[in-house]
């Protein structure tokens, strides 16, 4: 009889452990990580579903992109070497592709020499894809200002034209910003900051931006919620975020504007994991998603021949011959035709990705975390008359730029000297901004 209840025991523990396990990649067509919205996932789901002629189930796994990142970290060293069980990573920045193919979790899909052939080698100097093909570029992304222009005139308030207009006294609570450890997205525009201006004028800039912030967002697509409600007035956005509220508000209420001199572009990546469980159907998605007609959904309106079904996309495609046919009629001017006249600010890859953590970490401590200190510091400058002296401490930079990069590598190797160094600038901002405040007054 107790054999009998044991057993019994063991299958049922059996069953509840079947029960509560996660859903395994077997149990779909294709499982992709992304942080691409829900709209997004559902029109390339649908979109696919037609190329290929019959359903596909999809197993999306939405995180923000260094979510997404420490997720592949955390699957290597439990299986190093071996399938993620996931086939795709499709979108972020070119950062968090480079850095996936550098640790070996890529692996280079079959891609249609057509395909190839479509999509230009670089966009602005910036390359469309990696040397190994590891990564392609599936869209372009932007990085500038939304502002709301019917707020700005009602404050009295001049355009925005400028990262250094949202940095202006004036600006002091009608601005947002989202928190860099969250979004990959805005740490673009931080890192365009740095680079337009250097370290040393750069660095003051972004806590000027973060001091006019009248909150700091937990993700990229909150700030143009911040400034299409009136909360915030301006603050730094991706294009395609933009362009979708600017639709729904009508270009009379915002306006998305490509800062002077400092409008950065990047493209926004597709790649294959490597030992994708389901190779060829991964392979077949990226190729639909790099082809015309996938590169369709990202620019028609919904409902129209060869459109998304539901949602409008508003994002930047990455084939030139989409524009001449569709999406400048949409969208404005090819952003290839745009980088030819000299538009944008070409980022330096090599110094983002080296110093993308530190500059998340730094202005995370120093920026986000003291935000209410920051801003009484700033405040008290204004109020004071913009003092020499108060304003000479303000702008000192906590390290040079070639320190910058040796603290990364801190940083990046985790463990209690990282933790330590984060602890430091937390101390050592506090105390400056306490000096700031005294000097102010």
């Amino acid at each position: 009889m107790w054999s009998t209840s044991k057993t019994l025991m063991t299958v049922l523990l059996a069953c509840l452990t079947i029960i509560h396990l996660p859903a395994r990649a077997d149990d779909h067509d294709l499982v992709i990580i992304t942080p691409h919205n829900m709209h997004i996932q559902q029109e390339f789901e649908w979109g696919f579903a037609d190329h290929v002629g019959r359903p596909v189930k999809i197993r999306w796994i939405k995180q923000g992109t260094s979510q997404l990142a420490q997720l592949l970290e955390a699957k290597n060293r439990a299986t190093p070497g071996e399938s993620f069980d996931i086939d795709v990573f499709f979108g972020g920045g070119v950062p968090d592709h480079d850095l996936a193919a550098g640790r070996g979790f890529l692996q280079s899909p079959e891609i249609s020499s057509e395909l190839l052939a479509a999509i230009p080698g670089q966009v602005a100097g910036v390359p469309n894809h990696d040397e190994r093909r590891l990564w392609f570029s599936a869209a372009i992304s932007s990085f500038g200002i939304l502002t709301n222009r019917r707020g700005l005139d009602n404050q009295k308030l001049p355009s925005i034209q400028s990262w250094e207009d949202l940095a202006e006294p004036r600006m002091f609570s009608w601005v947002v910003i989202a928190d860099p450890r969250r979004s990959a997205s805005v740490q673009v525009c931080y890192e365009a900051v740095l680079q337009q201006h250097g370290w040393e004028k750069g660095w003051p800039i972004l806590m000027q931006l973060a001091a006019n912030s009248r909150v700091i967002a937990d993700s990229s697509s909150a700030v143009p919620n911040e400034i299409a409600s009136g909360n915030a007035l301006a603050g730094p956005c991706i294009d395609f975020y933009a362009f979708a509220r600017v639709a729904q508000a009508g270009k009379d209420v915002l306006q998305y504007v490509c800062p002077t001199g400092g409008t950065a572009i990047t493209p926004d990546p597709i790649s294959m994991l490597r030992k994708p469980p389901h190779r060829r159907l991964a392979e077949q998605f990226i190729n639909f998603v790099l082809s015309r007609e996938g590169q369709l959904l990202w620019v028609l309106p919904p409902g129209e021949i060869g459109g998304p079904r539901e949602h409008a996309l508003h994002r930047l495609p990455i084939r030139p011959d989409v524009y001449t046919t569709h999406a400048s009629k949409i969208l404005g001017t090819s952003p290839y035709e745009q980088a030819e006249s000299g538009a944008f600010f070409q980022l330096d890859a090599e110094m983002q990705k080296a110093r993308l953590l530190v500059l998340s970490e730094l202005m995370g401590a120093a920026l986000v975390d003291q935000h209410r200190d920051l801003k009484a510091a700033w405040k008290a400058i204004i109020d004071g008359g913009m003092k020499p002296a108060a304003l000479e401490e303000w702008q000192k930079v906590p390290f040079t730029e070639s320190e910058s990069l040796m603290l990364a590598k801190t940083l990046e190797g985790g463990g209690r000297e990282a933790r330590q160094l984060l602890r430091t600038w937390a101390g050592v901002f506090r105390e400056k901004y306490k000096a700031v405040r005294s000097l102010a007054e």
